[in-house]
């Protein structure tokens, strides 16, 4: 049971007030304010009941579906050793599905729809990476020709069309990505990879705002924590984007026809995407 519920820090996070105002507005054993229920662990932890957010949402007219749009582009962060190898620090911590996205840039691939993977790399020379390796410091072990930032091996022989690495959160800041994808008639973007709550989460409101439907299928999202990567998915289906399954997103590409092209048959070409 305990591990579906919020921290405190996660849930002021939600509701983009800090912890202390969270916890001097319980009375009872509620937050009133925000109609929520704090249960308390074994230990003694407090704890919120994410329902009970997801019922906050719901109630104030969030968390309806924007669906599926005509065509889609899959873009793909940080799938590499750095996260998905549990030696590394900066491992995720929850259930990836890599042979299902696999299967995933597949469909798209033969269907002549864009794939893209994106890497973080940190470029001390760079303002902003300087100021991000100050702020989270594991970041500037994510060197360009770094082996914890080779692409992990599940994904080794996926079909990306287009492969560039950037320094910023959002895979869309500081170069022509959006550009590329909307001359190409893409008006659906289907977001996996790491971290839910930083690089994810940007890109997937930064798509939303350029027009973008936002798609997340949540076995293919990964983040640090269940509790962290739970609540931000919550917040995004509220209101940014569909977090949906797997198996929902990949009936979709299924409905649509299979067309052999010259975009079909690259391989994580460098391009101008690179900065």
């Amino acid at each position: 049971m305990y591990d579906k519920l919020l921290t405190v820090s996660d849930a002021a996070k939600m509701l983009g007030i800090s912890a202390s105002t969270l916890r001097r507005l319980e009375d009872n054993g509620e937050v009133k304010t925000y109609g929520l229920k704090v249960v308390y662990t074994p230990g003694g932890q407090r704890r919120y009941l994410a329902d009970e957010i997801q019922r906050v949402f719901s109630q104030t007219g969030f968390a309806h579906k924007i669906g599926f749009g005509s065509k889609a582009a899959i873009l793909v962060r940080d799938v590499t050793y750095a996260y998905m190898d549990s030696g590394s620090t900066l491992a995720i911590d929850t259930p990836f599905d890599k042979a299902g996205l696999h299967r995933l840039l597949s469909m798209a691939a033969q269907r002549g729809l864009p794939t893209v993977f994106t890497r973080t790399v940190y470029r001390p020379e760079h303002p902003f990476s300087w100021l991000w390796g100050k702020k989270y410091p594991f970041i500037t072990t994510l060197t360009e020709d770094a082996y914890l930032n080779r692409i992990d091996e599940a994904l080794g022989d996926a079909p990306f069309e287009r492969n560039h690495s950037t320094c910023y959160v959002s895979d869309f800041y500081g170069h022509d990505l959006a550009a590329w994808l909307k001359q190409q008639g893409i008006d659906t973007l289907i977001l996996g990879g790491v971290t839910a709550s930083g690089s994810i989460r940007a890109t997937a409101i930064e798509a939303f705002q350029m027009g973008f439907h936002v798609m997340l299928p949540r076995e293919v999202i990964g983040d640090r924590s269940q509790s962290l990567l739970d609540f931000t998915l919550l917040d995004l289906n509220a209101r940014y984007a569909d977090v949906l399954s797997l198996e929902e997103v990949s009936g979709w590409l299924a409905t649509l026809p299979v067309a052999v092209s010259e975009s079909t048959t690259r391989h994580r070409q460098p391009d101008a995407l690179s900065e």
